[in-house]
């Protein structure tokens, strides 16, 4: 049924500059082969393992700044996010899916990933009590109605 389908609505404005090219031969700088060895290669995905985590600290770096409580506001909408998944809203909620579930795509840690095992838990725990149905808001009370990341763009409804 329709009413079964929760919908989402998703609007940006990224404004920038950029130097205009006069020349084609001046994008050749930007565009090279590079040969990567096996070693480069495992250090960078090494490096990508807290990027995850990087992102939500800015998320909720950017909302203490605006007022909010950043971290309780950025588990909430993980939780709410895992209670209403929004992946089959187009290419907006497949990315919204992807940032805001914190296990996507995990791969297991090994003894050297534990401090950030840890420090990725409070984003675990807030994913799972969304799938478990918890109410989000009440778990997460310093990020009040309206505040939450999800509300921003979305209308969150229990029918």
């Amino acid at each position: 049924k329709a009413e079964d389908y929760i919908s989402l609505a998703f609007a940006a404005n990224f404004q920038y500059q950029y130097a205009q090219f006069q020349n084609i031969s001046q994008l050749s700088q930007y565009y090279f082969i590079k040969t990567v060895s096996r070693e480069q290669r495992d250090a960078e995905l090494e490096a990508r393992k807290d990027e995850r985590l990087t992102f939500y600290t800015a998320v909720a770096d950017m909302l203490n700044s605006k007022g909010f409580n950043g971290e309780e506001c950025v588990n909430r909408a993980i939780c709410e996010a895992a209670q209403y998944p929004v992946e089959e809203e187009g290419l907006v909620g497949e990315i919204l899916h992807i940032l805001l579930t914190p296990d996507y795509g995990k791969t297991p840690f090994d003894d050297r990933d534990r401090e950030l095992e840890d420090l990725m838990a409070s984003y675990y725990d807030a994913a799972t009590a969304g799938r478990q149905m918890f109410d989000c808001a009440s778990i997460y009370p310093s990020c009040p109605e309206g505040q939450g990341l999800m509300e921003m763009f979305s209308i969150l409804r229990d029918e």
